[in-house]
């Protein structure tokens, strides 16, 4: 094809200004070549027509005298052959230059003579059948009305063609040189423009695919220069703009990132568009290339696709918690709000994630601690309350007595519970770290110190404490609250054991420069079930067993958080039926003076 989208401008411009040239310069040659062959015949015709009147003089009246009329074709000023015709008014030739009359046809009906009879002169220009070539004629009519005749003067057109030739050939040179110089600037010029709109069309490229501090070149003309300058302004009006779209991207990618919940942005079709860190995170997505991915690819989970569908089929705002089944449980509060294209037509669906496991789990803690502690002082507050209303009665004094040491009992198992929850209050303080005094003790001695004080129970329970020597390198901790932590671990061990069993006591460093305090016992052992709550305030394994022993429900609580204020952690290892293992693993601190000189200290 001439013209379509894969011909350059050059092509399709120059096609058709060369097709115009070519047209105009065929059209111009036609024309030239009409009026110069008009121009040379019309010279033949004047010059025929100023002999005429010449020949008819010279031949006489009769005009019969052949000899004189082939004199006067011969003459030398008629190089070109002069042909001279008499004819009488019936068209019989009564003389002729160049052929016997008697021979000839009759003339009185060829076109130059017919008209000549009738209107004095006439011409014609044709061929010639007697000298077999093309002649221009004139034909002038003379003599008496009555008997008219008419003198026919002819000059062959071969020299007037040779002439026309030659300057046909000059003007067709002319043409082509012209035709050819066209052709060079139609090409130059388109090539120009040509050059010039890629370039441009360059430019706007290069602004399409974001090189926006490329500035096209200004070109001659008042319509380059106006599209130019109007390429930079937009290409100038575009980065500011996208300026500002990155930093308001940047602003909202910022905020979206350092918000505590996640958002995911998802299509229609349940493609997600953007993610940030918080719920990359929630979903163990960190690394991965999540967009233009479906949801379900990484989180199979029903109730999740469920809301999503659901969200995005109403289009509306929507609030729900949901526990996800596939990320073990755990509790998230999801809303979700349509995402709107700017004619307000819902395009997907943003979804804000708020976990809240851990807050569920923390409610579920305070209301099991709300009805445990309740319970724990009821008991003895009501033990005490029954006992003191019966002291008001009349009884003997032993009975008095036994029922004084009742109430005794409750009063110190209450002060008991009342002091394990204050001691848990100073060890949740945020200050508790910093405000804790310590000092460098061996861990041999803090051991001894323990079998030491648990000593009368242990030989009332007809159960040994065994300490075993161990790390000798010493560690910086608070004294009192490592041992009441230590102490709290063996009087449950006694509590539990069986009599003529023993409780082992051991200090060893470990491979991370710390020191594990162990209490081994070999008692009923602990169902594995219970291992994860076992530190939880008044949790029992065996409630009825617990506050039979005089337990408050609050030790082991104590020791995590003693071992936490030390920045340690407590560990736990049981096998029911073989007995349990408890270490407070605690790490190796080198003394620091300013520690422990300031603020409330926590050994009261």
């Amino acid at each position: 094809m001439l013209f379509g989208r894969n011909r350059s401008l050059l092509w399709q411009v120059g096609v058709v200004l060369v097709v115009l040239q070519l047209v105009l310069v065929v059209v111009v040659g036609w024309f030239l070549e009409a009026r110069i062959a008009s121009f040379f015949n019309q010279q033949r015709l004047d010059e025929l027509r100023s002999l005429a009147p010449w020949v008819a003089g010279s031949i006489g009246p009769a005009g019969d005298d052949t000899r004189a009329v082939q004199g006067l074709s011969s003459a030398d000023r008629w190089a070109d052959g002069l042909r001279v015709t008499v004819v009488d008014q019936d068209g019989v030739v009564i003389a002729d230059s160049e052929e016997d009359p008697a021979v000839m046809d009759n003339h009185r009906f060829r076109p130059e003579i017919d008209e000549a009879f009738k209107d004095g002169s006439a011409y014609a220009t044709r061929f010639s059948s007697t000298l077999q070539q093309e002649l221009i004629y004139y034909a002038l009519r003379r003599g008496p009305v009555d008997r008219p005749q008419v003198v026919r003067v002819a000059l062959p057109l071969t020299q007037l063609q040779q002439q026309l030739a030659g300057v046909s050939q000059t003007v067709v040179l002319v043409l082509c040189a012209y035709f050819l110089a066209t052709i060079g600037i139609i090409f130059f010029v388109s090539r120009w423009l040509s050059r010039s709109v890629r370039e441009l069309a360059d430019g706007a490229n290069r602004f399409a695919s974001g090189d926006l501090t490329h500035r096209v070149p200004v070109y001659p003309g008042r319509e380059f220069d106006l599209l130019s300058q109007s390429l930079n302004q937009m290409a100038e009006q575009l980065s500011q703009r996208l300026g500002q779209l990155r930093l308001q991207g940047s602003e909202l990618t910022s905020i979206l990132q350092s918000m505590s919940n996640g958002v995911i942005a998802l299509d229609l079709d349940c493609r997600i568009l953007s993610m940030n860190r918080v719920a990359q995170n929630m979903f163990e997505l960190i690394g991965r290339d999540t967009r233009g991915h479906l949801l379900q690819e990484f989180v199979r989970d029903p109730e999740l696709s469920r809301f999503v569908e659901t969200s995005i089929r109403q289009g509306e705002r929507r609030f729900e918690e949901i526990k996800l089944v596939s990320l073990g449980d755990r509790s998230m509060e999801i809303t979700s709000e349509p995402l709107l294209d700017v004619e307000d037509q819902v395009v997907g669906v943003v979804l804000v994630l708020n976990e809240v496991t851990l807050l569920r789990r923390l409610e579920s803690i305070r209301t099991d601690f709300a009805a445990n502690v309740s319970h724990e002082l009821r008991t003895p507050i009501m033990a005490i309350q029954g006992y003191a209303e019966l002291l008001t009665e009349d009884q003997d004094a032993s009975t008095r007595r036994d029922y004084a040491e009742v109430v005794l009992r409750n009063t110190m198992r209450l002060s008991a519970i009342i002091e394990d929850l204050l001691s848990l209050a100073r060890l949740e303080e945020p200050d508790s770290t910093q405000d804790l005094s310590r000092e460098s003790i061996a861990p041999l001695e803090i051991l001894e110190t323990v079998a030491s004080d648990c000593g009368d129970e242990a030989m009332q329970r007809g159960i040994s404490i065994e300490v075993r020597p161990g790390a000798a390198r010493e560690v910086f901790v608070n004294r009192q609250l490592v041992i009441q932590a230590i102490t709290n671990l063996v009087v449950n061990a006694l509590r539990y054991s069986e009599k003529g069993s023993s409780v082992e006591l051991a200090a060893q460093a470990t491979v991370r420069d710390c020191i594990d305090f162990t209490v081994r016992d070999t008692g009923p052992g602990i169902a594995p079930e219970h291992l994860h709550r076992l530190f939880e305030r008044f949790y029992r394994v065996d409630k009825g067993r617990s506050r039979e022993m005089g337990g408050t429900g609050l030790g082991l609580a104590i020791v995590k958080h003693v071992a936490q204020v030390h920045g340690g952690t407590v560990e736990v290892e049981s096998t029911v039926g073989q007995g349990s293992m408890f270490a407070i693993r605690l790490p190796l601190m080198e003394p620091v003076e300013s520690l422990g000189e300031s603020g409330d200290q926590l050994d009261r």
